[in-house]
């Protein structure tokens, strides 16, 4: 095919490929904008970035200059088009009334997405469609495209899991639904949290069990339980050592877990103030060491499931276990904000490439180690496995703020920030068992003293002790 684009806009192209650098994902996306216009003219619509967004992060463009030249090729393909949204199909245009053969509307499910939500399904999104095909719950081009633009009305990109007759999974009362930004995966999807930035510090690395060693996405070495590597950064590239390992690239570097390994970061201390010699430096997930796309810092990052990640947070614990019901609030306050910021933000570091910190700026979390030494948290994040707290329609992810103890009160986001931001957060409630005269943390959201009281003294289940702290949400079971 003879392709025919502007010479104007050939030229703008080709001075940027003369001198536009590589770039990872966590470095691209921000210039997604910026190719865009080089090729058009103008900013992308929320659609329209999405989409090329999408086509970075999932590792389709990795450098600044294919990004540019797919969206010179798609605008000259597609006639001016800034996105692939041309499907037909075996009966006829994607928006066609015709009865499609199953097969063929099966692999429709993915250029009718695209056409629709502007950027291309998740794995999970895309499986979902396909079985209510196969199960003859969707029969034609017409019904799938109809069912697409409703739920997308409703700012989900599938519907709940009970379909082709599959009953509805429960947990704490609760049935099981899609929320937007949400996988289906039994864990939860990956949280990225940001341990330490290590500078110059050389990171080193063990496992308890057989391990990778990838630079980006490929696989350089493997190695078996206890063997150790070093990771360094200088010249813009990334160095392994030891082992047997000897690798230089310019992709971040990720130490991947293989089966239940156990990772262990020997140059990371976060040792505890009242366990003589422990150490908190074991985390589940894969170790990534990552140089910041717009700083210096060299950061070290554990990438673990959220029900992993839950269960290695240091948060305000009592100690008494007739509160259980406490512990199953704390834990999917917990998982909700891990994942709002994880799902909705697109994570609070992006530039440094991790989601939430390890600190109270976050939430405190030691991994593994305390997984062990805490196991009343771990039972109630089991206990609550998939459980998050919604907007009241129970689609939408919300942030969950909480804080150690209040002065009888908690505060309004509004008067605590000044902010009219998060509606479920506008509002100051009593805190009748709050300990201290004065507050200790912000006070917006859940006191974590305070639901520790309606959780013994008054009998409060985890549910409703969520509802009184953020008010107008839904508890619901997202995976």
């Amino acid at each position: 095919m003879k392709l025919s684009v502007p010479l104007a806009a050939l030229i703008v192209v080709a001075s940027l490929l003369l001198v536009a650098p590589s770039a990872n994902a966590a470095s691209l996306v921000p210039r997604v904008n910026e190719a865009f216009r080089a090729v058009h003219g103008h900013n992308p619509t929320p659609a329209e970035n999405a989409h090329w967004v999408t086509r970075v992060r999932r590792g389709d463009k990795k450098t600044f200059n294919s990004l540019v030249g797919a969206m010179a090729w798609q605008k000259a393909r597609a006639g001016g088009s800034s996105v692939d949204t041309t499907a037909t199909t075996k009966a006829g245009k994607v928006n066609g009334t015709s009865t499609t053969n199953k097969t063929q509307l099966i692999k429709n499910v993915l250029p009718l997405f695209v056409q629709i939500y502007g950027k291309d399904p998740a794995n999970a999104d895309k499986v979902w469609w396909r079985k209510r095909i196969s199960c003859n719950e969707i029969k034609s081009e017409t019904q799938l495209v109809n069912s697409m633009k409703f739920h997308k009305g409703k700012g989900v990109t599938k519907g709940r899991n009970t379909i082709c007759g599959q009953k509805a999974a429960t947990a704490a009362g609760l049935t099981q639904r899609s929320v937007s930004g949400f996988s289906d995966h039994p864990l939860g999807d990956t949280v990225r949290i940001g341990l330490q930035n290590a500078g110059s510090t050389p990171v080193k690395v063990t496992a308890n069990g057989p391990f990778q060693v990838r630079a980006g996405s490929d696989v350089r070495a493997k190695l078996d339980a206890g063997n150790t590597i070093t990771v360094t950064h200088s010249g813009g590239a990334y160095h392994i050592r030891g082992s047997g390992v000897e690798v230089d690239d310019d992709q971040p570097i990720r130490l991947v877990p293989v089966g239940g390994t156990i990772m262990q970061v020997t140059s990371y201390n976060d040792k505890s103030t009242s366990i003589a010699g422990k150490n908190y430096n074991r985390f589940r997930g894969t170790i990534e060491v990552r140089k910041c796309s717009d700083c210096s810092d060299v950061w070290i990052i554990n990438e673990a499931r959220a029900e992993h990640y839950a269960k290695g947070l240091a948060e305000t614990l009592a100690k008494d276990p007739a509160a259980f019901e406490y512990y199953k609030a704390l834990a999917t306050a917990a998982r909700s904000y891990a994942l709002y910021h994880r799902n909705v933000t697109g994570g609070r570091q992006q530039a440094r490439g991790y989601d939430v910190g390890r600190t109270a700026d976050d939430q405190i979390y030691r991994g593994y180690e305390f997984e062990i030494l805490v196991p009343r948290l771990s039972k109630a994040v089991d206990a609550t496995r998939g459980i998050i707290v919604t907007d009241k329609g129970g689609d939408k992810a919300l942030i969950t703020t909480y804080f150690s103890d209040s002065d009888g009160r908690t505060r309004s986001a509004k008067e605590a920030w000044n902010t009219s931001r998060f509606p479920h957060l506008q509002h100051s409630v009593s805190d009748p068992h709050h300990a201290s005269s004065t507050c200790r943390g912000h006070c917006v959201g859940m006191s974590a003293q305070g639901a520790f009281g309606l959780a013994k003294a008054d009998q409060w289940d985890f549910k409703r002790i969520l509802g009184y702290y953020y008010k107008n949400t839904r508890v619901v079971k997202a995976y």
